[in-house]
Order: structure tokens, then sequence, then C-alpha cells
């Protein structure tokens, strides 16, 4: 009997063990460079401004955990923030926020939230404004370092008063980051 138990208890942990090969914590800094200045690129119609990013930590932690056919699941810091030409917030509530994801074919991990275009009825519309947020995680694998970029795009689309086509407008905006494996 006790050589039962013990085996049954160390097949349990065994198993609660197996859970810890999918997640993955990581400090993560983003670079402190580009968050003073943040570089952004603009369509023909903006001018891209000049400045830092605000409400957006340098220091942070993150989870990243597997789910099932090679999604990922990345929790944050809540997401409310703003570049010269960008502002993203998910749901401003103060907690943390948890983007899906996947991994590439050959490597590379993308996590992303988008905002869309909807009418007041909630429908699709072709246009107004649409907020894209992805973080980009470089590395073939998670080891124990990784690095990428945090990205943010908008989008305004109007219609042209005077012949009645679209017009779009839009800037997008990038900060680097590295990231060291917190090991428990």
């Amino acid at each position: 009997m006790r050589g039962t138990t013990w085996g049954l208890l160390t097949a349990a942990m065994g198993l609660l063990a197996c859970g810890d090969d999918d997640t993955y914590t990581y400090d993560v800094t983003l670079d402190a460079e580009t968050l003073a200045q943040v570089p952004t690129e603009c369509s023909e119609f903006v001018e891209p401004a000049q400045g830092p990013a605000v409400g957006l930590d340098a220091q942070q932690r993150w989870t990243i955990r597997r789910g099932e056919m090679d999604s990922m699941y990345l929790e944050v810091p809540d997401i409310d923030f703003q570049t010269p030409n960008n502002a993203y917030v998910i749901n401003g509530d103060g907690e943390p926020d948890v983007l899906m994801g996947s991994v590439g074919a050959d490597g590379g991990y993308q996590f992303i939230h988008i905002q869309t275009r909807l009418d007041e009825e909630h429908k699709l519309s072709a246009l107004g404004n649409e907020h894209a947020f992805r973080i980009a995680i470089h590395n073939k694998d998670l080891d124990d370092t990784i690095q990428g970029t945090v990205w943010v795009r908008n989008e305004h689309v109007e219609r042209d008063p005077v012949n009645g086509s679209t017009l779009a407008s839009g800037c997008a905006s990038a900060v680097r980051f590295t990231g060291r494996r917190v090991t428990q």
C-alpha cells in the first residue's frame, strides 16, 4: 500500500511539472531611447510627431502560456498608453491584459489585439478608426532571453467630400524590448 501511494504521488507531481513547460515568465525592459523618442512612420497625409511614449512602463513582467494547436497567450500589464501619433487602450481597467498569439512555422511569436471600425449598430464599417497593437518576439525559441518589438498602428478612413472616394491616413510606432526569463 505504501509503495502504491508513493507511486501515485510521484505520478501526480510529474503531471504538475509538465504544466511548467508551457508557461514562461520574463522581466522585460523596453528600450529607453525609443521610449523617449518613439520612431513613427505615417501615411502621406499625416506629419509624424516626435516625442516620448506616455503610460508605457520601461520595466514590465510578461507571462506567456502555450495553448492548443500552437496558440499562445501573453499576459502583460494593462495596455493604456500614448505615443505622439498613436494611443492604445484595451479596457483601461488597470488589470493585466491577455493577448492571443501564435508561433511562426520557423519560430518567432506574435501577439495581437485589434480594435476594428464599427458603425453605430456595431457592424463593420469601411469608414472610421482602426487600431492595432502587436508584440513580436523575434527569437526562434522561448529561451532564457527574448527580444522583439512592441508595435502600434492607427488608421483613419473617411470619405472625400469632393469626389466620394475614401481617404486613409495613419501612423505606426515601434519600441524595441529585451527580456530575461524569471526562474522560480
